[in-house]
């Protein structure tokens, strides 16, 4: 994960928008820190012995993925309900009807109606809905047809949802996260075959050229004006020149510039973010759309208004809820330019006591969330993903806090017997 942040920011250095960046000297120190920290946190996370049992028992994870594998039908056929006004979303591949639910999607995420209530019960349901997307594949054999029909159900059902709205962060959770994370879990636990390895590596290579194939024809469609190079906010054009322009057929140009696009633009942001000096810390309540629109129903507009990225909208046109900043940036806007690099670091080792702990038991719970951090370092150039939307927010923080009690080893929570393998059979080959 640190090698990928690290090719974003080369993408957006070296790429082929000529980013107009005023301190780029502190952007790329301020980068280079961030990277650095979010790596130290991560290893001294892996390299530190604290005792933990994962409070699921291990004899009970399958029983527990079973529920959950139900409540995952539930809670995407509510999903389905709210966002696309049917039990079943429709199956459609025309772009024009996308991009137009695309727009109701986005106006329906500002206003409140009767879908508002199957997006809260989405959300609850949410921790079982990520527990049975990671598990269902690591318990698979200890699943009958039924639960493994009904996995394929729910999955196939989400991402029909996603493509009818015509965001693609439904493919991408799918067919990219969910192949990294077991390539990543299966490769270091040593207990697998290296047949088992490489499927897993060609899934998320097939998943991430399919996904950047969709993503860049989605693109294309809702904004032409990137087939030809141009990026309409910044009114700047592409350079197209170099040796990758020397090696790619003219056909690639608009993908390539989609992708460093897409990469890089949030960067832009934070570099105005480091810009400014003069506003009022968040403290918490700015790091994400999700609390920040519960905190301006209770607080007001004033405070909000004095805070970073709304001063930057007014000073730079550069939009809090039409373009991107980087998680970076939401992070300054609580805590400063200091405190984000703690937050970062804070994330690093939280990073690596999951994937340790992981490794060690083999836990759902830790799959689960070390999904979720994947899912957040992933969309760390762009936004901060993990706690934008009320699903994976609330998520992510019912089973942090189920890890967090792991712990404490609490008499009330069933503990699992000591682990030290991935599995709970050490197979050869498991997947």
């Amino acid at each position: 994960m640190t090698i990928y942040l690290a090719l974003t920011v080369l993408a957006f250095r070296f790429g082929p928008w000529p980013w107009p960046v005023q301190q780029p000297g502190y952007l790329y120190l301020y980068l280079t820190a961030a990277i650095a920290l979010f790596f130290t946190g991560a290893i001294g996370g892996a390299f530190a012995s604290i005792p933990w049992r994962s409070p699921i028992a291990s004899h009970r994870e399958a029983a527990t993925i079973k529920v959950a594998i139900l409540l995952m039908v539930l809670s995407v056929l509510m999903l389905s309900e709210a966002r696309t006004d049917s039990l079943l979303p429709p199956v459609s591949l025309q772009l024009s009807l996308a991009n137009y639910n695309y727009d109701i999607f986005v106006a329906r995420n500002f206003t409140r109606g009767w879908w508002t209530y199957f997006e809260y019960a989405f959300a609850l349901l949410s921790p079982f809905f990520f527990l049975a997307l990671t598990g269902a594949i690591q318990h698979c054999r200890q699943l009958g047809w039924p639960y493994r029909i009904a996995y394929i159900f729910a999955c196939v059902t989400y991402l029909l949802i996603y493509t009818h709205i015509g965001v693609n962060r439904g493919l991408f959770q799918l067919s990219v996260l969910l192949p990294l994370t077991f390539g990543l879990c299966y490769a270091f636990s040593g207990l697998t075959s290296r047949r088992t390895i490489w499927i897993l590596i060609s899934s998320a290579v097939v998943g991430i050229a399919l996904f950047l194939w969709i993503f860049v024809f989605f693109i294309s469609f809702r904004d032409p004006a990137s087939n030809v190079g141009h990026f309409t906010p910044l009114n700047l054009d592409a350079q197209r020149s170099g040796a990758i322009y020397a090696m790619l057929p003219p056909a690639l140009y608009p993908g390539y510039e989609t992708v460093t696009r897409y990469l890089g633009v949030g960067y832009y942001g934070l570099s105005l973010a480091l810009a400014e000096t003069d506003y009022g810390l968040g403290w918490g309540l700015t790091n994400s759309l999700l609390v920040l629109r519960k905190a301006k129903v209770l607080l007001g507009d004033s405070w909000y208004f004095h805070t970073l990225l709304p001063v930057i909208e007014k000073k730079y046109d550069w939009s809090l809820w039409s373009t991107w900043h980087s998680a970076f940036a939401w992070f300054i806007s609580d805590f400063g330019v200091s405190g984000s690099l703690i937050v970062v670091l804070m994330i690093g080792v939280l990073y690596g006591l999951v994937w340790r702990n992981l490794l060690m038991t083999g836990s759902v719970v830790a799959l689960a969330l070390f999904y979720l951090l994947n899912t957040m370092v992933f969309y760390f150039p762009a936004n901060n993903q993990l706690l934008q939307s009320a699903d994976t927010f609330f998520g992510f923080l019912v089973l942090f806090l189920i890890f967090v009690a792991g712990f404490f080893q609490l008499n009330l929570i069933r503990t699992s017997p000591s682990a030290t393998t991935v599995f709970d059979q050490p197979s050869k080959d498991r997947f």
